[in-house]
C-alpha cells in the first residue's frame, strides 16, 4: 500500500506565486477541498492540503488593507502561506533558498510573465525586463511600419513613461488604440511602407487602470479601483465585492445565451454545490 507520507505529498497541492492567479487558484481549490471533497471522499480529507508560496507580499499590487484580508482568508480556508524562493523543481519537491524542502503532488506555477527568449533576441531596442521598446504610439523607433502590443512591449525609458504591467486589460486596450491608429492610417491615404512618417499618428497612447480584482474563495473577493499602488481610491472586500467580480466576469462572456448559461451554473453550484459525480 501507499505510506501515509507518500499520501500526504500526492495529496499535497503547492502553488508558486502570490498574484491574483496563484490567490485565486489556491482560494477556490481550498474552498472546493473544503465544501466537497471532504464530503464526498471523508477517507482522505486529512491528507489533502495546499501550500502558497511567495518570494514577498502576495497581491503586492493592491491595497494594504485588501492584502490583510486576503491573507486571513486563505489561512481561515486553510491555505498554508509560505514566504520564500524556489531555488530547484524536482519530480517529487521544491526547494526553497533557506533550503527547506515541500514535497509536492501537484504543483501550480503562477509567477507571472516575463520576455520570451525570442523577444530578447530580436535586434530592437530593449525596455524593462527585456520587452521590446516603443514610443508613445506603440511604434518601434528603430524599424519602420512595426508595432508591438502586448507583453512583449514596454514603453522606452527616453518616453519617461513607466513599463505597464503585463494584464489582459493593458493588452486589450493596446489592441483597440493600435485598430483604431491603423484605421485612421488607411483612412488618410496610407498603408505602403513608411506611410505612418506621412500621416499624423493622432493622440498618443494613454493607459488608464480600470482596477483589479481576485477572488480568495467561499463567495469573498477584492477590489481594488486605484489608478495606480500609490494612488488613493475605492478598495472593497467580501461578498459585495465577490459579486461585483462575477459580474464584471460576466461581461466578458461573448454572447447572452452563454451569459445566462455561466448565470444559471453559479446559481445551482451555490444552492447544491459543486457537481463532483462519478459515472
Amino acid at each position: 500500500g501507499i505510506s501515509e507520507g507518500e499520501k500526504r505529498r500526492l495529496l499535497h497541492c503547492v502553488v508558486v506565486g502570490g498574484g491574483p492567479t496563484g490567490v485565486e487558484f489556491s482560494g477556490e481549490l481550498s474552498d472546493f477541498i473544503i465544501r466537497d471533497v471532504k464530503e464526498r471522499y471523508s477517507h482522505v480529507k486529512d491528507y489533502v492540503h495546499v501550500t502558497l508560496i511567495e518570494a514577498n507580499e502576495i497581491l503586492s499590487s493592491f491595497d494594504v488593507r485588501l492584502r490583510q484580508y486576503a491573507i486571513n482568508q486563505l489561512v481561515k480556508s486553510g491555505v498554508r502561506l509560505v514566504r520564500g524562493i524556489v531555488k530547484d523543481v524536482q519530480p517529487d519537491k521544491l526547494i526553497l533558498d533557506n533550503g527547506e524542502e515541500v514535497p509536492y503532488g501537484l504543483l501550480v506555477w503562477s509567477t507571472g510573465v516575463g520576455a520570451s527568449s525570442f523577444v530578447k533576441s530580436l535586434p530592437f531596442p530593449k525596455s524593462h525586463g527585456g520587452r521590446i521598446g516603443v514610443d508613445e504610439w506603440l511604434r518601434v523607433p528603430s524599424v519602420p511600419d512595426v508595432f508591438a502590443v502586448g507583453d512583449c512591449c514596454g514603453f522606452l525609458e527616453s518616453t519617461g513613461k513607466e513599463v505597464l504591467p503585463a494584464l489582459a486589460q493593458v493588452a486589450e486596450r493596446q489592441g483597440l488604440y493600435l485598430a483604431r491608429l491603423l484605421n485612421r492610417v488607411m483612412k488618410s491615404g496610407g498603408g505602403h511602407a513608411n506611410s505612418q512618417v506621412e500621416v499624423d499618428l493622432g493622440p498618443k497612447f494613454v493607459y488608464k487602470h480600470l482596477g483589479s480584482m481576485a477572488t480568495v474563495g467561499r463567495y469573498k473577493a477584492l477590489v481594488d479601483l486605484r489608478q495606480s499602488k500609490d494612488s488613493k481610491g475605492i478598495s472593497i472586500a467580501g461578498f459585495a465585492s465577490w459579486f461585483i467580480w462575477r459580474s464584471a466576469y460576466l461581461t466578458r462572456v461573448v454572447s447572452w445565451r452563454n451569459r445566462l448559461y455561466v448565470a444559471i451554473n453559479w446559481l445551482t453550484t451555490m444552492i447544491f454545490g459543486r457537481d463532483i459525480s462519478r459515472i
